[in-house]
């Protein structure tokens, strides 16, 4: 079994890589929550902060060059065209200049590790709770603490989000993470191109739990030749769906508050359903060695695949990437809080100049000009403006990187045609009215089981995509699996995870 799959970088479900630990079930990421849209004051005219760099102040300032590493799904064409756009702006702005260096999502946390073990001289890293982790970074000592460069170069860009937002890029009373502001809550669904859901008549609400889709998905086999009834890369096996917590591995109400220690009943069911999937051939084949999620369906040739957040507005983001094919969503859960450990930038130890680093990154949260080039390229080349907050991406421009949540506050953007006008709005909606899990705000130290968690991630990926992509048989491969966990320490770590979080309950005074 060694070599039943290839290890992949990166899941299409970045969650249960954080869970991996405890089942293939389970799912997890610290957040918090805001509880309050955020102030675009660039776009209020609001009087710029007294460390704000002025006209006077740029020409005292010597040019530097930044470097910032990001993720993205596919290399863009034109990105030297819009990375010479971006100089011009902070050029003025700083006297600055940066480096855009963008990786594909697939090979991001090894080009990072890379990078971070040779100690190059690097600035701002994208870092999450999913993705290049920054809790295990940051404990590695790999980006610089911000306080006192957000109090002395960035105090605007810290006005422009609300407090609680900055608690998860905080680690020991120190900030770390630079938040970008997007939806905070996870609210998992399908996803359904619409001209299948006309086509067939489908019944949207009539799907309420994963189950339901099945017969849909026969009438795609039977009559649609050359169409994917189910995209799947790796795995859409969500703890959410089933009842557990997504912060931690518990039962949701679970008064006993009793982490999960091994396979659970769903993870079986789920395993069982999604073999049977494939075997009557409603998943893509390939399916346990795809690397990024956007390879589900951006051919347009898949019917239905899973989303774990469910934003507002990703209709139009899944339309651009799955060949302009309009799409619906089906959410099969209530919004949880997520926070904003999903996506942050932050600076590099190495960073030569972390007070122009803390500059620019001021600029991408609160500069509409600078936000929209980094987002969608250059007006009349890579979109046509249509009103002032509406913009029609041209199609094959050579720049569509389709990942506003990877650069900043997402508020500052123009919205894509077709896009609802309230967007925004609708996400503080979603932000306001998602659940918020009685493990909000707890952290796992993995410092004591890192020997027993690198055994267990290891073989996490060596049978989790085969299993969770219904590739190879349950019934054969889950006992192995589960028996190779326990040899590997899972107990053990469960142990340790569920100390700290009783210390952290009794602490907080929930037990």
């Amino acid at each position: 079994m060694k070599n039943l799959m290839a290890r992949p970088q990166l899941r299409m479900i970045m969650l249960i890589a954080l869970c991996v630990v405890f089942v293939i079930s389970t799912t997890g990421c610290s957040s918090k929550s805001s509880d309050s849209s955020p102030t675009n004051s660039a776009s209020k005219g609001t009087t710029a902060p007294k460390d704000a760099a002025t006209p006077a102040t740029v020409k005292k300032l010597d040019p530097v060059e930044l470097i910032w590493y990001y993720p993205q799904p596919k290399a863009q064409t034109d990105l030297q065209l819009v990375n010479d756009e971006v100089n011009k702006i902070i050029k003025e702005k700083i006297n600055a200049t940066i480096k855009l260096q963008p990786v594909d999502f697939g090979t991001y946390e090894a080009k990072l590790n890379t990078i971070v073990a040779a100690n190059e001289a690097i600035d701002i890293i994208w870092t999450s709770n999913w993705l290049f982790n920054w809790v295990n970074n940051q404990k590695k000592g790999v980006f610089q603490p911000l306080d006192d460069l957000l109090k002395n170069h960035g105090s605007k860009l810290y006005k422009s989000m609300p407090e609680k937002f900055w608690n998860d890029g905080k680690m020991d009373g120190k900030m770390y993470g630079v938040p970008n502001f997007q939806i905070s809550a996870k609210r998992p669904g399908f996803v359904i191109q619409k001209r299948f859901v006309d086509k067939y008549k489908l019944d949207l609400s009539s799907i309420k739990k994963v189950e339901d889709i099945e017969p849909f998905l026969k009438q795609i086999k039977d009559g649609e030749p050359g169409i994917i009834p189910f995209g799947l890369v790796k795995s859409f096996n969500d703890g959410l769906l089933y009842g557990i917590d997504p912060i931690v591995p518990i039962y949701q109400n679970d008064p006993k508050h009793k982490i999960i220690n091994g396979t659970t009943p769903e993870a079986k069911r789920y395993l069982t359903m999604v073999r049977s999937w494939y075997t009557k051939g409603y998943i893509n084949k390939d399916a346990a060695t795809l690397k990024n999620g956007a390879d589900a369906y951006n051919k347009g040739t898949s019917a239905v695949w899973y989303d774990f957040t469910g934003k507002p507005g990703s209709e139009i983001e899944f339309k651009a990437q799955n060949g302009g094919f309009d799409v619906v969503l089906v959410p099969l859960s209530k919004p949880f809080f997520t926070g904003s450990a999903s996506t942050m930038n932050a600076i590099s130890r190495t960073s030569k100049n972390p007070e122009r680093a803390m500059m620019f990154l001021e600029l991408v949260n609160t500069d509409k000009q600078l936000y929209n080039v980094l987002t969608y390229g250059i007006a009349g080349k890579h979109y046509t403006k249509i009103s002032d907050n509406f913009i029609k991406p041209i199609p094959d421009s050579g720049y569509a990187p389709n990942t506003d949540w990877v650069f900043g506050n997402i508020t500052n953007g123009y919205l894509p045609e077709g896009a609802p006008a309230d967007k925004f709005e609708l996400t503080k909606k979603v932000n306001d009215e998602a659940i918020v899990s009685p493990y909000y705000g707890f952290v796992f130290n993995s410092e004591p089981v890192k020997t027993e968690l690198a055994n267990l991630k290891a073989l996490d990926d060596e049978y989790s995509p085969g299993l969770n992509s219904g590739t190879v048989d349950p019934d054969q491969y889950l006992p192995i699996y589960d028996e190779k966990q326990k040899k590997a320490g899972l107990e053990k770590v469960t142990a340790e995870k569920q100390k700290q979080l009783d210390a952290w309950l009794q602490l907080n005074g929930k037990k």
